[in-house]
């Protein structure tokens, strides 16, 4: 088989229950893979020296799936990839619990590791997700951060 016909492994989604990231892994990996790389990203208590009780995690799912789906196909020209997975929790998550888990197979653990990396950066600057955050201090929105040249058209 050619190597652009070579199978692509891709799970990407939003959830509203935990994340499994075994589950993810078994998705994604290939045989052909020499790296595997993950990243849970969990969430932080304390949080700007306030005790954080729980974030709640809210999103326009149909503009995230979109979203969701631009970012893999830049990570799959910008990386020799070989299987993805991109999946953030709605919903709401207490201090520890994972908010989002990137899974990057690829032949080596260069491109695994660029492409984890490059992955949250991609989906921290641009997906339509907002946190809503219980602390010491009551309710309120956390703000986030956009890139200039990352925003949503």
């Amino acid at each position: 088989m050619a190597e652009a016909d070579a199978p692509f492994h891709l799970h990407l989604g939003l959830i509203r229950e935990p994340l499994d990231l075994a589950r993810l892994i078994a998705d994604v990996a290939d045989a052909r893979s020499g790296a595997v790389a993950s990243f849970l990203g969990t969430v932080r208590s304390p949080n700007r020296g306030r005790t954080v009780h729980r974030i709640d995690y809210q999103g326009y799912d149909a503009m995230a799936e979109a979203e969701l789906e631009r970012i893999a196909a830049e990570l799959r020209a910008a990386h020799p990839l070989l299987g993805l997975a991109i999946v953030h929790r709605l919903g709401v998550c207490l201090p520890g619990e994972p908010s989002i888990a990137i899974v990057a197979c690829g032949p080596h653990r260069e491109a695994a590791f660029d492409a984890c990396r490059d992955a949250l950066e991609r989906c921290k600057a641009r997906l339509p997700i907002w946190k809503h955050e219980a602390d010491d201090d009551g309710d309120h929105w956390v703000d986030g951060h956009v890139v200039d040249d990352a925003r949503l058209v």
